[in-house]
C-alpha cells in the first residue's frame, strides 16, 4: 500500500506512549494489499497452526494455479476459486490441509459461484462486510478481520491474535482470559473506537512491537 499517506496515518493513530514507540521503531511499516481470494484461503489455512505449515499448505495449492513465465523464470499463480472448488476434499487433505480442506473447498465454491462477491465488500460498511465473510464456513472473527484489513480496504479492522492479546492485556487495560467470540468483538471494537479509521495500522505496529520487543 505505497499509496497510503503514512504520515497522516501515523499522526492519526499516535495516541499513547506504546504506539508512539512502536511507530518510531518500525518506521516504513506498510500493510499489504493482497488479492482477496488468495487472502481468504491463506487465512483459512492459517487456523490453529504455525507459519511453516501454512507456507507448506499454500505452496501445495500452487500446483493447481496457472503457469506463467517472467524474466526467464517460471511461476505458478495462486489457483482461481473455480479450480479449488472442483478439487475433492480428500485430495486437499492429501496436500496437508487437514480439517481445513472442507473450508477451503466451501469458500472456493461460494466465491466461484458469486454467492459472495469479494470486491463488493470493499464498498460495504465494516460491520456489513464482516458479517458477509463470516457466513462462509471456516471464517471466524480473526480470519474475517484479516481478510478485511489485508485485501478489502477496511483499514479500521483490528485482528486479534495471541500477540495482540498480550499487548491489550498489558498496556490497554483489557482483562480477557478466554478470547470467546463475544470477548473478541468487544476488544476489537474498543481498539477500533480508540485508534479510529486506521486501527489496522495500529494493530500491525503493536504486533511488531510485541514480537520483537515486548517479551524478550
Amino acid at each position: 500500500r505505497l499509496d497510503d499517506d503514512i504520515d497522516e496515518i501515523n499522526n492519526s493513530i499516535n495516541k499513547d506512549e506504546i504506539i508512539n514507540e512502536a511507530i518510531s521503531r518500525f518506521q516504513g511499516l506498510r500493510i499489504i494489499r493482497q488479492d482477496p481470494f488468495q487472502c481468504l484461503i491463506s487465512f483459512i489455512c492459517s487456523s490453529n497452526t504455525n507459519i511453516k505449515r501454512i507456507r507448506k499448505m499454500l505452496f501445495s495449492l500452487l500446483k493447481f494455479g496457472k503457469k506463467i513465465r517472467w524474466n526467464g523464470y517460471e511461476f505458478n499463480l495462486f489457483p482461481e476459486a473455480k479450480v479449488l472448488a472442483d478439487i475433492s476434499i480428500n485430495e486437499l487433505i492429501s496436500y496437508g490441509l487437514g480439517y481445513r480442506a472442507k473450508y477451503v473447498k466451501e469458500a472456493s465454491y461460494v466465491i466461484s459461484n458469486n454467492i459472495i462477491e469479494l470486491e463488493r465488500l470493499k464498498d460495504l460498511r465494516y460491520e456489513e462486510a464482516k458479517n458477509e465473510l463470516m457466513n462462509i464456513k471456516g471464517v471466524g472473527n480473526k480470519v474475517a478481520d484479516c481478510v478485511l484489513l489485508f485485501s478489502l480496504e477496511h483499514l479500521e479492522a483490528f485482528p486479534i491474535d495471541t500477540w495482540i492479546l498480550k499487548v491489550l492485556r498489558k498496556y490497554y487495560g483489557l482483562s480477557i482470559n478466554n478470547l470467546t467470540d463475544k470477548a473478541y468483538q468487544l476488544a476489537s471494537k474498543k481498539m477500533r473506537d480508540y485508534f479510529g479509521m486506521y486501527a489496522g495500522y495500529a494493530q500491525q505496529y503493536l504486533y511488531c512491537y510485541a514480537r520483537e520487543l515486548m517479551f524478550y
